[in-house]
């Protein structure tokens, strides 16, 4: 437009300076008359007053008219329309005659132009005067400026200066400068023909933008007008057909001048153009047509042609189609105005950070310079390298390429390759519609992605709450897959974006959900999801070691809808319990592997479940008693429905072991706290009978039969109700580390609540034989029994530990620390290895880990048996040990045959009081534990065997001498009584008051035996005694000891081990100075 401006400008001067020569002709003859003349025809021609400060005229060789400071004011004479300093003309003769101004040559020296449109929209240069319609061609030529310069042969403009001001826009002045403007015009033969070369500069901030203008000029009749009532002047009626170029031109300086106010920040750099121009007469002013039209921006390379319709109208618009090379969308935007794009596309391109390279492949941009302008653009263009940020989050979009269409009020895209995140895409296309009210993006994408940045975008885009919070949930997200989305939803709400729908095929995906507490690996298969459900297609992986695949579909409405769908596992079952959550207690041990399919249908929150788990090849355990080894046939059946209120109805729950099936039915509330109301039934049970393999604890045969009714809340099932009843026909148990096989066991229990009814309990071991009955409370959480026990025969030893661990005390340790027993016991014969008692009774109290066996009461055939058992038993360490006890009339040689020691071997009758205490938790041993006192006495017995009587027998040669009195090495010493008291402290045995009363002689011993050691230190005096002693006074050893004191006694020093000590006698010469220690005690003790 500005080229136009400066072209129909130059015309006007040239027309001025032709009429201001041609009016200076007359002043050959009269200069004033010939000055007037010219001023008159001009200011005809422009409408306007000229003033000029001096003209001067020469004829000879040529008519020549000068003029100094022309001035052309504006129809406000307030404004300068025009000034030059001078104009140089040389006129044609014969047009002075006909009182015309018609010039050969024009040369204007350093003009100065002024171009101005109103507030009204009115250019100043359009203000001109009116010619007649009945005057002739000439006259009206003169009623047209570009006319009077075309009267004109040849026209020449030096160092001209132009300034366009536009008043017309509403957001302020703008203007334009151009300086050095250089002109030529030659005019044809006809005079309706002008070659025409212009060049000047832009005056822009960053210095010149030289620009040149070449081409021709041709006059046409006034351009038609639209009504017979427009009145007022006519535009002139020329067209130009040339070329136009220019370089370096300010593109913030033309948006600033062309363009809507204000012009971003960004937009800046130069412009270099060229190409062809041609000029017209149109309905409303001029249309313009640039053609092969050529541009260089910075790295941008333009091609196209534009044209602009209404030049000098009050609403000119244009168009302009261009490709162009490849250029950052960033520089694009800093050269072009952003008010070509859509106020949507605007804010777009800033809230979304939109950028990347982009070649216009086709474009065209329409538009209006009115005082509001508006602009659309349309087209094609190709994007590589593009980026923007999408989504709620801001998901970056990276080295996007695809072929992006500008279509009216929408976006196309297709061919799109890029990255979405850390998402792949290898195909794609896109559409966002409703620019102009509410712009809606419809995405369509296939891809790779990494299954981490999948699951957020789903997550976040996926509106079925329950979904979308299931992927929410999802962590530690590994692995790749391949996607295809549908994306839809409101562009500015990106937080409304929704998937319409999403097929994946997971490929070696890894991640945690709190669904289950296992990893799950190597996912792979495909997922469907869409508006109407989800649908699983040899969805499979592994949890830990076991397996799994999901198929079917789950339809979303009122209800949602199992379709067809099923779980099918297959792993470790200790996993599997986990996965499931399931606790089982302690006492159950599961391994092995286990396979199963569950099919759901119906609502999802209300889903009818049908299961089967094969346990062929799992191995569990249960409170050491139920065994099922790997290979033994077995599984589990399961029918039933969980309701809307999360509770889970079983119809049938079946346990399988050919050819038995245990059956359970009930329901079960699996939220808000566990509750359970089930009812098991076994039926009739052989244990023989079970399959190959499977064994039940230590119970070898028999037939069980349970019924039970159980009624709980909680995961606490000591907490639960249990009613019903259990049953054990011949049973046969066959404990492990026990040597005795139990028989025989008949057991009838009765189970209410919280307290069992035994109604008998019975076995056998061996010849022994136990009946049991009473009450067990609070049985499932702190048992206590109070029970009667009979035996009719019982071996009493099967009752005590044998070393340090074994199964007996291992249970008693658990009885004592877990539950409290009261009994009365009742044993018609009791039998302890050589040891046999009737009527033997007791009380037996376990509670805080003591075994307490009060009130022990028994006979012998000549004797009487009372006493007192505590041990402490604490779970898995020493226990203590507290004994007190009576004895009366039991015989000493089945006593001493309970050591099975055969070198000893002594007869009589024994009664003792003592008590002994030990304690397992000594560092030196138990036997260094021991303390205790016992007060003994053997009446009329004999000692046969020993380790040291019979050695001091036979070192006083006593069977020699009392040979046919008494028969020693047959009949052994005989003794009327034997008394002492032993005391017995950290495992030292000491004796200080050991008498034998013999009728051969009398013996008192004084010692101590280390029993950790192992090692006897004694001294026994011997002096004779009764009938015999005169015959043993006769003995040497008997002799007197010095002072004279206690005539014919013999000591022995006795050390050693138990089993063979060393006897020594003590010559007299040793008591040379007094008797002392071990001895002076046994002296005494004679």
């Amino acid at each position: 437009m500005a080229v136009r401006l400066r072209t129909l400008m130059l015309g006007i001067v040239a027309i001025l300076l032709l009429a201001v020569g041609i009016l200076a002709f007359p002043l050959l003859y009269d200069p004033n008359a010939f000055k007037q003349l010219l001023l008159d025809q001009v200011e005809q021609q422009i409408g306007r007053k000229i003033e000029v400060r001096e003209a001067h005229l020469e004829v000879f060789p040529r008519i020549h008219l000068e003029l100094s400071d022309v001035v052309i004011r504006d129809a406000d004479p307030s404004y300068v329309f025009f000034q030059a300093k001078r104009l140089d003309l040389v006129l044609r003769a014969y047009s002075l005659l006909r009182q015309q101004i018609v010039g050969k040559r024009l040369v204007i020296e350093h003009p100065r132009v002024e171009l101005r449109r109103d507030s009204e929209g009115e250019w100043n240069f359009l203000h001109t005067g009116v010619a007649s319609p009945s005057a002739s061609v000439e006259n009206r030529m003169m009623g047209d400026p570009l006319a009077l310069l075309m009267l004109v042969k040849e026209s020449t403009v030096t160092d001209g200066e132009v300034k366009i001001i536009d008043e017309f826009r509403p957001d302020g002045v703008r203007s334009l400068d151009i300086h050095g403007v250089d002109a030529k015009i030659v005019v044809g033969q006809k005079g309706q023909q002008a070659e025409v070369q212009i060049s000047g500069a832009l005056v822009s901030p960053g210095g010149a933008s030289p620009f040149s203008l070449d081409g021709r000029i041709e006059e046409r009749d006034s351009l038609p007008k639209l009504s017979p009532e427009e009145g007022g002047a006519s535009t002139p009626a020329i067209t130009f057909e040339g070329t136009a170029e220019a370089s370096t031109i300010d593109i913030r300086q033309v948006a600033e001048f062309f363009g809507p106010r204000p012009v971003p920040d960004r937009i800046h750099g130069t412009m270099d153009v060229s190409g062809q121009l041609s000029l017209v007469p149109g309905i409303l002013g001029y249309d313009m047509v640039v053609s092969k039209m050529k541009a260089g921006i910075g790295h941008l390379a333009i091609r196209g042609h534009a044209s602009l319709s209404g030049l000098m109208a009050a609403q000119p618009t244009f168009s302009v189609n261009f490709s162009s090379s490849p250029v950052s969308l960033d520089e694009l935007l800093t050269r072009f105005p952003v008010q070509w794009l859509s106020p949507q596309l605007q804010m777009m391109l800033i809230e979304r950070d939109i950028g990347g390279t982009v070649e216009v492949v086709t474009a065209t941009v329409i538009g209006s310079t009115t005082s509001d302008p508006r602009m659309s653009l349309t087209g094609e263009f190709k994007v590589t390298q593009g980026r923007m940020l999408v989504g709620q989050d801001r998901t970056p979009v990276q080295h996007l390429t695809g072929t992006v269409f500008v279509e009216p009020d929408r976006l196309r895209a297709t061919e799109l390759n890029g990255m979405y995140g850390l998402m792949r895409i290898t195909a794609g296309k896109a559409l966002v519609s409703a620019l102009e009210s509410i712009p809606w993006l419809d995405l369509e994408v296939k891809g790779e992605v990494a299954a981490a940045d999948l699951i957020a975008v789903l997550a976040k885009s996926i509106r079925v709450a329950n979904v979308a919070g299931r992927f929410a949930e999802l962590t530690e997200i590994k692995g790749q897959s391949q996607v295809a989305l549908h994306i839809a939803g409101p562009v500015k709400e990106s937080g409304a974006l929704q998937i319409v729908r999403a097929e994946v095929i997971a490929q070696d995906v890894w991640f945690r959900t709190p669904v289950v507490n296992e990893r799950i690996v190597d996912l792979n298969g495909r997922f469907l999801y869409s508006k109407t459900g989800v649908e699983f297609d040899k969805l499979g992986g592994r949890l830990g070691r076991t397996s799994f695949e999901v198929g079917g579909g789950i339809s979303f409405g009122e209800p949602s809808l199992y379709q067809d769908f099923t779980v099918r596992a297959r792993g470790d079952l200790v996993q599997l319990l986990r996965l499931l959550a399931v606790d089982m207690p302690p006492s159950v041990i599961w391994q092995g592997v286990t396979s199963g399919l569950a099919t759901f249908a119906g609502p999802v929150s209300a889903p009818k479940i049908k299961s089967l788990v094969d346990m062929k090849d799992t191995e569990f355990t249960i409170a050491d008693w139920v065994h099922k080894p790997i290979g033994t046939s077995a599984a589990v059946e399961f029918e039933g429905m969980i309701g809307q209120d999360s509770t889970l109805s079983i119809e049938r729950l079946e346990l399988v072991l050919p050819p038995f099936r245990l059956a359970t039915k009930g329901k079960v509330r699996l939220t808000g706290g566990l509750t359970l109301d089930a009812t098991f039934v076994s039926g009739p049970v052989s244990i023989a009978g079970l399959p190959q393999g499977m064994t039940v604890g230590p119970l070898k045969d028999g037939i069980i039969e349970i019924s039970l009714d159980i009624k709980g809340k909680g995961n606490d099932w000591h907490a639960w109700q249990m009613n019903g009843w259990i049953a054990l026909t011949d049973g046969l148990v066959m404990p492990t580390g026990v040597e005795h096989t139990v028989s025989d066991l008949y057991v009838r229990a009765k189970i209410v609540r919280t307290s069992a009814e035994i109604k008998r309990l019975a076995f056998k071991v061996k010849d022994s034989d136990v009946r049991l009955s009473g009450m067990v409370r609070n049985w499932n959480r702190n048992p206590f029994f109070n029970v009667d026990i009979e035996s009719a025969q019982l071996d009493i030893d099967l009752l005590i530990p044998k070393g340090k661990r074994s199964p007996i005390r291992d249970f008693l340790e658990s009885l004592a620390d877990t539950s409290r027993v009261v009994a009365t016991v009742s044993i018609d014969h009791g039998i302890y290895k050589t040891l046999a008692f009737n009527s033997l009774t007791s009380r037996l109290n376990i509670r805080g880990n003591v075994l307490d066996v009060d009130r022990i009461s028994g006979d012998t055939d000549d004797g009487h048996l009372a006493g007192r058992v505590v041990v402490f038993l604490p779970p898995l360490k020493p226990a203590e040990l507290d004994v007190s006890f009576r004895l009366s009339g039991l015989p000493v040689e089945k006593i001493l045959q309970l050591t099975r020691d055969e070198s000893r071997v002594m007869s009589g009758s024994l009664s003792a009081n003592g008590s002994l205490r030990g304690n397992e938790a000594d560092s030196s041993g138990f036997v260094h534990s021991l303390d205790g006192k016992t007060d003994f006495v053997v009446e009329d017995g004999r000692i046969r065997k020993g380790r040291v009587i019979p050695k001091i027998i036979t070192i006083l040669n006593l069977p020699t001498l009392l040979q046919g009195k008494v028969d020693l090495g047959k009949d052994g010493l005989p003794f009327d009584k034997i008394v002492g008291s032993f005391t017995l402290s950290n495992g030292i045995l000491t004796e200080d008051n050991l008498v034998i009363d013999s009728p051969v002689m009398k013996m008192s011993a004084a010692g101590n035996y280390d029993m950790a050691a192992d090692h006897l230190d004694a001294v026994v005096v011997v002096s004779p005694f009764g009938s015999y002693s005169q015959l043993l006074k006769s003995i040497p050893l008997f002799g007197k000891l010095f002072k004279g004191e206690r005539e014919g006694t013999a000591i022995f020093e006795v050390k050693g081990p138990l089993q063979s000590p060393d006897v020594t006698y003590l010559p007299l010469r040793s008591f040379a100075k007094g008797i002392t220690g071990l001895a002076q005690l046994a002296f005494d003790m004679l």
